[in-house]
């Protein structure tokens, strides 16, 4: 009988296990990072309360899915390093490597913030993290920032936070532009002196591909002694990578609240699409989702006209990538319920429609955009991923035929058991009945 229970025991981890590595279930985060790699959406860590997220995984944009029904696939010894929320990362241009740059990084085992290290990439094909050793000028420490690649492989980041005061959190925010060559793993402070920026945070950033990076909303600073501000979404921060220069643009159109902790992003036909985000107050924003056209000049605010089916809560903290035609939105916090988000919402750019259903595109389709920053190609350069139809179908038969051979084995043990007690029970009747024969025999004489 211990032989049965032991099996069942056996069995039931088994199950266990390949439940747990098929239907990994995420913990609810805010401040993550998002990435398109190979045709998946990678997410990585973000901060539920005081509780950090480390793990990585992803979700697999190869397979059609219902967003009632996300299938998240964790990334067995894909764990960050540290811990660490408010960072940026960015997608090396042979979609070969994550730099994950920033943020407010902490000690795995003191849970203590730690600024030592300001880079840490992770590289795609072998599963690691690494801390690579990056020359150049020194790496600021910086929060609340975003950064954006060009198609030289150059990383742009803008200002940021930087926390001075654990305690408090207070700090300073700054209006310089960092640089990382992907290339060479060189860091540089450019020196511009002409039409500087204020400083800001919490902003978005978007590189169309004539170079530009256009920066929206976010916190902005007159002065360290005196409190910042949300920017108003029409005023425009223009930065050109080709000359090193920054400009300004007073954008037209619809008026649209001023927000910070929102997400953008860029169309193949030039638009930035603005979703979420949040008041100084942490209520609230109108509209939930703007579009901003790039093509015209000036630029021009617009508000489409979307119904209210399918359509997410207002939401900060969140993150989007752009993916062929859907823009793809994870995680993050629901402002009006007051909880922490765990569904997928997927918004049709071409249709304006918040819609629930993800089908992959055909890899034919060239008309379609891949991934939110310009890459050398429009159509996914990964393989196609196996489906886990075949596994789960291996897998379901391989439980069963196991679980049949548990019941014949169980029948056959129990059947076994019967024949020899019905046996040994037949022994003691026949000879009872001897006995009895024999006694009555001797009873008569």
């Amino acid at each position: 009988m211990h032989f049965l229970y032991d099996l069942f025991k056996f069995i039931f981890y088994i199950i266990f296990l390949i439940n747990s590595i098929l239907c990994y279930d995420p913990p609810q985060r805010i401040y993550h990072n998002s990435v398109i790699i190979n045709d998946r959406l990678v997410i990585i860590a973000g901060v539920k309360d005081s509780i950090q997220s480390a793990e990585l995984f992803y979700l697999d944009l190869l397979n059609s899915f219902d967003t009632s029904n996300i299938l998240w696939n964790l990334i067995h010894n894909g764990d960050l390093p540290i811990y660490t929320h408010g960072s940026t990362a960015i997608v090396s241009l042979d979609n070969s490597t994550i730099f994950l740059i920033g943020g407010y990084i902490k000690n795995k085992t003191t849970s203590e913030l730690n600024y030592s290290k300001q880079v840490y990439t992770y590289n795609y094909n072998a599963s690691n993290w690494t801390t690579p050793l990056i020359t150049g000028d020194s790496i600021p420490e910086r929060q609340q920032m975003t950064g954006v690649i060009s198609t030289s492989g150059t990383i742009y980041i803008f200002g940021g936070f930087n926390v001075t005061n654990a305690t408090t959190r207070a700090g300073k925010t700054y209006n310089d532009m960092n640089i990382l060559d992907t290339f060479s793993f060189t860091w540089k402070n450019l020196s511009i002196t002409n039409n500087i920026p204020l400083p800001g945070s919490d902003y978005s950033a978007c590189i169309l591909p004539n170079g530009i990076i256009v920066y929206i909303g976010g916190q902005e600073e007159i002065s360290y002694d005196k409190p910042s501000y949300l920017l108003g979404m029409k005023k425009i921060k223009l930065f050109d990578t080709k000359k090193d220069e920054w400009s300004s643009m007073e954008a037209t159109g619809d008026d649209v609240d001023p927000r910070w902790i929102f997400s953008s992003v860029l169309t193949p036909d030039g638009r930035i699409i603005v979703f979420g985000g949040c008041a100084f107050n942490f209520t609230g924003v109108n509209p939930n989702l703007a579009v901003l056209d790039t093509t015209k000049n000036p630029y021009e605010w617009s508000i489409p006209s979307i119904s209210k089916d399918n359509s997410p809560q207002s939401l900060y903290g969140h993150s989007a990538n752009l993916y062929y035609n859907y823009m793809i939105i994870t995680f993050g916090y629901n402002i009006e319920n007051k909880t922490f988000n765990s569904q997928v919402y997927l918004y049709d750019i071409a249709n304006n429609t918040w819609i629930t259903r993800f089908d992959p595109p055909p890899p034919s389709n060239s008309t379609l955009y891949p991934t939110s920053t310009p890459l050398p190609s429009l159509t996914p350069t990964s393989s196609p991923t196996p489906s886990r139809k075949p596994l789960l179908i291996g897998l379901g038969i391989g439980i069963g035929v196991i679980v049949l051979i548990c019941i014949g084995i169980f029948i056959f043990y129990k059947r076994d058991k019967i024949l020899r007690i019905d046996g040994n029970a037949s022994g003691r009747i026949h000879n009872d009945r001897i006995l009895r024969i024999a006694g009555t025999s001797g009873d008569d004489d």
